[in-house]
């Protein structure tokens, strides 16, 4: 019986494993939305491991047997369910989740937060926007991108740095860029173009209290949080390949030069330059000879990147890894950036409870630098282009340059070509991080971060050229080297509470312990008498000496700081209505007295989600309204020196011997600049997502202002940083898109974000006003506000110069002391950045415009241009009008009176500038499925800085300075890519 009993259970179970086994079969399908299908979409067999990615088509493929539940999810959408039945093919089609609350926002380098729970104010660009653009600089990118950021770019040279503005200007003496972090690296502002942006995944601009008082002292100026790409679990390894070829090219200046002969006769005319004295012959002899010194010192720059990555993961682990390689050309000899970078990122699931990962990025760029770039002097090769005298030539009759006095021309394009100036950097980026749950709802994790930078810079004149042959001493040429680096560590440890009562409260708590330590060093030496055969090497330089002079300069630095911070974090969440964070944190920095070492920073913020409310139920045209307010504080210990409580002491001299000498005074009682913040926001999605967008409102105040106070000149010390005053800014941040078309073939939405804001010094302490370069800093006033003696015109009877005094009357005398400040900022009060986005089928088209309004700059170029003073060089064709006779009107003065810096030197630069165009062509997946190994094939075209509408007169109205000096022109950019996975 029990043999029987025991042969029927074995038949049982080998009939139900052959029943189980005949039921796992191969599941297919398309995931797709009302557009199309949708690649990427994750399909995972319920309550298992088992799950795939669709293509680039939108396919899947999945062993599931009959009762199993596939779910599906694809960021954007509402997750879909589906129970596998008889058949083996299952398409799905995903709906839109309107209330987008489900996308995951980066709000700092602690942790991210679903759109929905947010309560700060928060700007995000994606990797779509970032990953394409042919420009050497990640922050240039952000121009146009975010409302709220001010992005000024100050010079065309590849790789050159952005000014960046979050919200206005914070300080007057300190720094007023923003703390960029990168993975929770805190990383060095101006070194981005040793980076790739296309391994940018999102970039998250934090403007109020709420999202940066986590960064404590670092963060009166803004927070820009960038997050590297990463893999995905359970996906195959996906290459893509991306590549850029193209060309730059000068635009066409907004104001004209005089040729050979118009300058020869102006020159005659005014008595000033080789002009004078010449007979018409004489003049049209020499005219014959009229050199275009732009063509000259102008070409067509040449660009090239290309990209390989991979990424993917299983259950446990996923991984991102990328090489590039970028080169660009500027529109001027020897300027250039040539980057190499790679990067590996890796998370990794080692236990059930515990994960490690690390990113890691090493790069290494080459930069060939101008002269004298931004600067009025004629070894600037964007002043000689233009001031340099058109019936001069390059070459002499046997070919070699025609340098000499007053040659111009010749002078600085044979500095440009065989001279040289270049920087060599190596930066290294690098996180690790472990985490585990340590007990049920707590978690530990520890972050440790280095961000790594070294600079080689080598400057070398040639003894044979003609400024080579004019360095002093020894009139021998020089050799100039600067090697540096910087060195910043940041370790973080942090245990978070997390936990949800009766399914609807929400509990957070997060402690946290930071400590971030920077050393940075430098040497640098100039040697002269330089070997010709040895030009660009240090053992060119001739050992100095007494007898021969030409004894070297050496310098150097060494500075270190550190701060320690410890904060807590808490956030209490009802029913996914209301959200509350709480924020508090404490810092201690070096760079003060015992006595102010620590400072306290705090916030709160709350939202509410309307649209979640029973009284929103019967308002159909509302899908999503979110209510969010913040306020609190935030600190800048940036734009000072380190330990400001001693003295300090350097080299000095007395009588021709040589000493040390004390060079600064002991400061005490110097604290940190403290930032109040307060704002509003409202966030809406409107009739079924054909519109969404947001408005926020906005009143930052920075207290304890960093003020430079000159101590009595006996004292022999330049000045002493105080606290003192306090700066508003106030203004309103908008963004918006709105679809016109939208359906499973077409998509077609215009979009536009803009920034206003008012600027104003509310105190300065024991001061009402100083002046600050060619502005003046006032109580009552905007920051950057010009300050100059008021223009009246020229007087048409005797084509005197004519100035407004400081009572508004006319007069023919100038003095500095009737200067005003009437005259505007040079800090733009609105910015933004608007455009649009069409798809069909297969084809892409964007734009994008930027603009800024309410902007003036001194335009320095005027002032040598239009100036009789300076006929020895090219002028504009704008001094052919001026005055000559009685009843002449015009607004160039008579030559016999001198030409001053007034407010007609001030001119409007707002501008609306085409920044970007760019065109594509994704090949169907019927088409790469011909195509072995493809899975997904892109073309496209782009163009950058098409054109720029201004009334500004100077080479670009868009700088990072508030003075047009012959900067490096911002260039025009077309470029051609392909972007593949396989």
């Amino acid at each position: 019986m029990r043999s029987k009993f025991k042969w029927i259970f074995t038949l049982l179970v080998a009939f139900t494993m052959q029943f189980s086994f005949a039921q796992q079969k191969t599941v297919t399908g398309v995931v797709s939305d009302a557009l199309g299908p949708l690649a990427g979409a994750n399909v995972v067999v319920k309550g298992t491991t088992n799950g795939v990615t669709t293509d680039f088509d939108g396919r899947y493929s999945i062993n599931a047997k009959q009762g199993d539940v596939l779910e599906i999810t694809y960021t954007g959408m509402k997750p879909s369910s589906v129970q596998v039945g008889t058949s083996n093919v299952i398409d799905v089609v995903m709906k839109e989740d309107i209330l987008t609350g489900d996308e995951v926002v980066v709000v700092s380098s602690y942790f991210s937060e679903k759109k929905e729970k947010i309560t700060g104010a928060i700007s995000v660009v994606d990797a779509k926007t970032i990953e394409n653009v042919p420009l050497g600089s990640f922050d240039q990118i952000l121009q146009g991108q975010a409302p709220g950021v001010t992005v000024q770019v100050g010079s065309g040279q590849p790789g050159a740095a952005a000014k960046v503005r979050i919200r206005g200007t914070a300080s007057i003496t300190g720094a007023n860029e923003p703390l960029y972090i990168l993975d929770g690296v805190p990383i060095s502002a101006g070194d981005f173009s040793a980076m790739n942006p296309s391994d940018f995944a999102s970039v998250s601009v934090l403007k109020d209290a709420s999202a940066t008082s986590l960064y404590g002292s670092r963060a009166s100026a803004g927070v820009i949080v960038i997050t590297s790409k990463n893999g995905k679990f359970n996906q195959e390894a996906q290459f893509r390949y991306k590549s850029q070829v193209g060309f730059s090219e000068v635009g066409d200046p907004n104001f004209k030069m005089m040729n050979s002969y118009q300058l020869l006769n102006f020159q005659r005319l005014v008595g000033n330059g080789r002009g004078v004295g010449m007979t018409d012959a004489e003049i049209a002899e020499l005219a014959q000879t009229n050199t275009d010194w732009s063509d000259v010192f102008f070409r067509t720059g040449k660009t090239v990147s290309h990209e390989l990555s991979v990424n993917g993961g299983n259950e446990k682990t996923r991984f991102y890894n990328s090489l590039s390689y970028f080169d660009q050309e500027g529109i001027a000899e020897r300027s250039n950036l040539q980057r190499f970078t790679f990067r590996a990122n890796l998370d990794s699931k080692v236990s059930d409870k515990t994960s490690v990962g690390y990113n890691i990025s090493m790069n290494y760029a080459k930069q060939n630098l101008l002269d004298s770039e931004n600067s009025v002097t004629l070894q600037n090769p964007y002043a000689a282009a233009y001031l340099a005298s058109p019936y001069d030539t390059v070459y002499d009759e046997n070919g070699n340059y025609a340098t000499g006095g007053g040659k111009i021309g010749a002078n600085a394009y044979e500095n440009l070509v065989e001279n040289q100036r270049y920087n060599n950097q190596v930066k290294i980026i690098g996180g690790l991080f472990a985490e585990s749950m340590v007990a049920k709802n707590l978690k530990a994790r520890v972050d440790f971060g280095l961000d790594y930078t070294n600079d080689y810079f080598v400057r070398a004149q040639d003894p044979k050229t003609q400024y080579g042959s004019t360095v002093t001493p020894g009139n021998q040429g020089l050799y100039s080297q600067t090697n540096s680096y910087l060195g910043r560590f940041i370790t973080t440890s942090r245990l978070v509470y997390a936990k949800t009562f009766a399914e609807k409260h929400d509990f957070e708590f997060g402690a946290y312990m930071e400590y971030i330590k920077t050393h940075g060093k430098s040497g640098s030496f100039t040697g002269y008498g330089i070997n010709p055969a040895l030009v660009g090497y240090p053992a060119g330089i001739t050992p100095g000496t007494n007898a021969n002079g030409l004894i070297p300069v050496v310098g150097g630095a060494d500075s270190e700081s550190g701060l320690f911070s410890y904060f807590g974090i808490a956030k209490y969440g009802y029913d996914d209505r209301f959200k509350l964070d709480l924020s508090l944190r404490r810092d201690a920095s070096n760079r003060f007295a015992e006595g102010n070492k620590w400072a306290t920073f705090w916030s709160v913020g709350a939202n509410w989600n309307i649209h979640k409310e029973s009284f929103m139920e019967g308002v159909s045209w509302v899908n999503e309204l979110r209510l969010r307010a913040s306020y609190g504080t935030t600190g800048n210990q940036n734009g000072i020196g380190n330990f400001q409580q001693y003295a300090t002491w350097g080299g000095s001299g007395y009588g021709g011997a040589q000493g040390i000498a004390q060079s600064s005074i002991p400061n005490q009682d110097l604290q940190w600049e403290t930032g109040k913040k307060a704002n509003i926001g409202l966030d809406f999605v409107l009739f079924n997502n054909w519109i969404n967008g947001s408005v926020e409102f906005y009143d930052n105040r920075t207290a304890d202002l960093f003020i430079n106070q000159t101590p009595p000149l006996e004292s022999g010390y330049g000045g002493l940083l105080v606290n003192a005053g306090e700066m508003s800014n106030k203004g309103v941040d908008l963004s918006i898109e709105g679809f016109i078309v939208k359906n499973k073939n077409v998509s077609f939405s215009l979009y536009g974000n803009a920034n206003y804001n008012k600027n104003r010094i509310e105190s300065l302490g024991q001061v009402n006003e100083f002046e600050q370069g060619t502005a003046i800093v006032k109580t009552g006033l905007p920051f950057g506000s010009h300050y100059a003696v008021g223009w009246a015109g020229v007087n048409p009877a005797n084509g005197q110069p004519l100035y407004y005094d400081l009572d508004g009357n006319v007069t023919n005398v100038y003095s500095e002391a009737n200067s005003t400040a009437t005259w505007g900022t040079y800090e733009p009060v609105y910015t933004g950045g608007f455009g649009h986005r069409f798809n069909y089928k297969g084809f892409d088209f964007s734009t994008l415009f930027t603009f800024a309004a309410e902007y003036f700059r001194y335009n320095n170029q005027t002032f040598f241009q239009e100036n009789p003073n300076f006929a020895q060089y090219n002028v504009s064709t704008e001094m052919l009008t001026m005055w000559q006779n009685p009843g002449d009107i015009t607004e160039v003065q008579s030559f016999q009176y001198n030409r001053e810096f007034s407010s007609k030197d001030i001119e409007d630069a707002s501008y609306i500038r085409f920044r970007n165009v760019q065109v594509g062509y994704t090949l169907p997946k019927k088409f790469t499925d011909s195509i072995k190994y493809i899975d997904g094939l892109r073309v496209y075209a782009q163009a950058q800085n098409l054109a720029t509408w201004t009334k500004f007169t100077g080479f670009d109205p868009e700088d990072d300075n508030n003075i047009a000096q012959y900067e490096y022109p911002t260039p025009k950019i077309f470029t051609f890519g392909v972007d593949v996975k396989f």
